[in-house]
């Protein structure tokens, strides 16, 4: 009488992964709401004018300046850009863009 057990270990070791990959094709739905998703607000739409947050060029950055010069934009979001940082080359209509030079002081705003 022949021992079978290798030979079922094997397949078991080669069966085994096959299914974890089957199983991670599958799509898993979420069940229906009646609700509609949450409103994030971070400048992806809306308006901004850079124009009317110009008048913070010189200002050293802070949280309150930061605020102010949104609320004069009219903006929804701000990003403040540090020389050397790497951004994002996404344009988002509400968004305003605090340009810093070394010292902490905006040299320039833009939107987008």
């Amino acid at each position: 009488m022949h021992d079978h057990r290798p030979a079922r270990t094997l397949a078991a070791l080669l069966v085994a992964p096959l299914a974890c990959m089957v199983a991670a094709c599958s799509t898993a739905r979420e069940p229906a709401s009646d609700r509609p998703p949450p409103t994030i607000i971070d400048g992806v739409s809306g308006s901004c004018d850079d124009k009317a947050a110009a008048a913070f060029v010189g200002q050293t950055i802070s949280e309150d300046v930061s605020a102010k010069a949104k609320a004069a934009a009219g903006a929804q979001g701000v990003r403040v850009i540090r020389p050397g940082m790497a951004v994002t080359m996404d344009y988002r209509a509400g968004r305003l863009n605090l340009h810093l030079d070394d010292a902490g002081r905006i040299t320039r705003v833009t939107c987008g």
